[in-house]
């Protein structure tokens, strides 16, 4: 199950195998009901499956009969890592000099920031009379363990009553972990830089899932002059680096400085820049995220009269408003659906604008939402693009690799005209020139910016 940008799952402990089965199964959760009310549940659901005209089997396993649920922080005012992974787990420790048998586990991954929300599925089935029962929690950075609960937790017989609230402690060698060398997030920075012929203004904003927007603005060009970029951020080991992966070909480097209080803009290698030139973005007082316009690639779904897209380059779910260019997405999509496979998501492509909207439950802040502004393409049995780590995985020869995954999917317009007789920019006339590079294979389409009655657009394959 997905949420957000977030994977949870949460799963009972199961100590049996389970086999293929070719008909419908139909289960239904109940929390905290009796093995007589469950059955009598299944024996409902199973009749109205065959007024129905559908085939229902019921399984002679015990059904999800429980849950609880519950929030889980720690004291400790730092944010955590965007690969941190949060666990809780239901175990039985009533045999002595024995490992806690495990009843059920959730888990959070990324775990975002505290506090973290979460419920625990069980079976009626697994509970005994002698069973004493209780609930750990832990947060890790693949093995290593950041944060757990230290203290026994009792439920499910004279424990505390839910939602439970579990304390966490930090866990280093003994110590409390240290805090990340950006501070505490969402965070934004700011910097004029200087670049060949004026000057670009740099901001930078991070968030605690692990995501960043980056805007450059050329202040000696003409307008359009911005450009956007969104992406993974990271503080590589060792070095406490800051790595931005976005749509750019290549990563950016900054070094955080002071706790975060600046960033040093680092060049292509990651190193300093050897210039007397200003190379620092500022944090500002208040985060001011931007409202990144750009070209996105995702997964969009549009269920139960909602549309909903999952971003390629950071994994986040937004709701997508039905405004602008959205019909087009819309009826695209539909149109692509297999007629039995009707709400499943597909990848498409488009121009947008990522803005803060209300939301559509009473009494909830804004959240942010995204605007189509120009929808350019739907991609049926294509996901995001992954990278390819199989030696087998593609056809193309050796001597030519595949081009990088950074501009798969990516639109590029001409902006701007330089003639030999000197630095100045001109905007050009008419309709900008435009290349779309393809997702799933190495193609490239586009237009040369003149009128649609005549026939200008191509393709051709493409390569680095």
């Amino acid at each position: 199950m997905s949420r957000s940008n977030a994977h949870r799952e949460a799963v009972p402990a199961l100590g049996h195998a389970l086999r293929p089965l070719r008909s419908i199964t139909i289960t239904i959760t109940i929390t905290s009901a009796s093995a007589s009310a469950s059955a009598r549940a299944r024996a409902t659901a199973t009749a109205a499956a065959a007024a129905a005209g559908l085939v229902a089997l019921v399984m002679p396993l015990p059904a999800h009969a429980g849950s609880l649920s519950g929030t889980a922080a720690y004291r400790e005012r730092i944010a955590l890592p965007p690969d941190a992974v949060f666990e809780a787990v239901l175990i039985d420790t009533a045999i002595a000099d024995a490992p806690a048998r495990e009843l059920g586990r959730v888990r959070l991954q990324p775990a975002g920031q505290p506090p973290f929300r979460f419920t625990i599925p069980y079976r009626d089935g697994d509970l005994t009379p002698a069973g004493r029962y209780a609930v750990r929690a832990t947060v890790r950075q693949g093995e290593r363990l950041l944060f757990t609960t230290d203290t026994f937790t009792p439920v499910l017989g004279g424990g505390p009553s839910q939602p439970l609230s579990l304390k966490l402690v930090g866990v280093q060698t003994g110590r409390l972990l240290p805090s990340l060398p950006i501070g505490r997030l969402p965070a934004s920075w700011r910097g004029d830089l200087a670049v060949a012929g004026g000057r670009t203004r740099w901001q930078v904003d991070l968030l605690a899932d692990g995501s960043f927007q980056l805007r450059q603005t050329f202040l000696d060009r003409p307008a359009p002059n911005r450009f956007d970029d969104i992406g993974r951020w990271r503080i590589e080991p060792g070095s406490n680096r800051l790595v931005l992966r976005g749509g750019r070909e290549a990563p950016l480097f900054f070094q955080p400085l002071e706790g975060g209080a600046a960033l040093a803009k680092l060049d292509l290698q990651g190193e300093p820049i050897r210039s007397r030139q200003p190379d620092r973005l500022q944090r500002l007082a208040t985060p001011q995220p931007i409202d990144p316009r750009l070209h996105l690639a995702g997964m969009f779904r549009y269920l139960a009269d909602a549309a909903t897209i999952r971003l390629c380059a950071t994994g986040a779910r937004l709701p997508v408003a039905m405004e602008v260019d959205y019909r087009r997405l819309e009826r695209a999509y539909l149109k692509a659906q297999p007629a039995d496979r009707r709400g499943q998501p597909l990848l498409v492509n488009l121009e947008g604008l990522i803005t803060s909207r209300p939301s559509a439950e009473p009494g909830q802040p804004p959240q942010r939402t995204l605007v189509v502004e120009r929808f350019l393409g739907v991609h049926p049995g294509q996901g995001c693009p992954q990278p390819n780590t199989s030696p087998n995985a593609s056809s193309a020869p050796a001597s030519r690799p595949m081009a990088p995954l950074s501009l798969r999917g990516t639109l590029w317009r001409l902006q701007a005209l330089q003639d030999s007789r000197g630095p100045t920019l001109f905007k050009p006339p008419g309709p900008a020139p435009e290349l779309l590079l393809a997702v799933d294979q190495e193609r490239v389409s586009g237009t040369d910016g003149c009128i649609q009655a005549v026939p200008c657009k191509g393709s051709a394959a493409w390569g680095s």
